[in-house]
């Protein structure tokens, strides 16, 4: 008989996300873990599992026929939400893949994605891009949050169309962000367009709920941003230049953010 599934952090912090009763998405499911763990809580009623990556998508059926669940969770192979007829699913999970990845693999099928109330993400780059394209399209983040597993960061956002924070609400919470922070350093158009970008890099929900990942996700991008200027320092090109110039604005700015989201650390 097969062991129950145990998920790290990561996933579940995306399980944690999901609405009780769903008919589940879950797009590049690797080895199923995800659905299954789902199915053993009773937090969905079923499960399309899609990877396009051979490897992965046997060891997903190997998964489900060990438990018995291919009634309940149906494993297919093939790209994104091309292998999801319209009106099969109403929540979607992407986790461990690229942003622009999964607007991309959006944009492909608007027609499955209209049906759809929930997004569960996972995104490992361009997360402000993801927020903001989302927003822009009329969804609302419900709730996001940072979560650590071997040694690294990982954010998960919920959108929902039904509740949570539209785009003109979370612009007035950037604004109150931007007033306190630019304020500090001294109102200038380039910091607080620099601002802005890494505000919604971060989430505006995540900021108002700071919490010891986010402060360490912060700090570690100062980080990269100081090794990365100091290795250009050692060009000449005026392109280069310009960008040590936004390089070093940006570190004054992150480096003001965490001052005023940890006050007492």
């Amino acid at each position: 008989m097969a062991v129950s599934v145990n998920l790290g952090p990561r996933l579940q912090c995306v399980a944690a996300f999901v609405p009780e009763g769903s008919r589940l998405g879950d797009i590049g499911t690797d080895h199923a873990y995800l659905p299954i763990f789902l199915w053993e809580n009773k937090k969905i009623i079923k499960a399309v599992a899609v990877d396009v990556h051979e490897g992965p998508y046997r060891s997903a059926c190997s998964a489900i026929e060990s438990r018995g669940l291919q009634s309940v969770i149906d494993v297919r192979y093939g790209d994104g939400l091309k292998s999801i007829q319209v009106g099969e699913v109403d929540t979607l999970t992407l986790a461990g893949m690229g942003g622009n990845t999964m607007l991309e693999i959006f944009a492909a099928r608007p027609e499955v994605l209209s049906q759809v109330n929930d997004l569960i993400l996972q995104p490992q780059g361009a997360e402000g891009k993801v927020r903001l394209t989302l927003l822009q399209a009329g969804w609302q983040m419900k709730q996001e949050e940072y979560v650590a597993e071997e040694g690294r960061i990982y954010g998960v956002m919920h959108f929902s169309r039904r509740e949570g924070y539209a785009l003109e609400e979370l612009q007035r919470k950037v604004q109150k962000w931007q007033d306190r922070v630019c304020e500090a350093l001294g109102d200038s158009q380039w910091s607080e367009s620099l601002l802005t970008k890494w505000i919604w890099e971060f989430g505006p929900l995540a900021l108002d709920s700071p919490s010891e990942e986010l402060r360490v996700l912060i700090l570690e991008q100062i980080q990269t941003l100081r090794r990365t200027n100091h290795e250009m320092q050692k060009s000449n090109q005026e392109k280069v230049q310009k960008r040590i110039q936004e390089y070093v604005m940006s570190i004054k700015v992150l480096e003001e953010l965490e001052k005023c989201l940890f006050p007492l650390v």
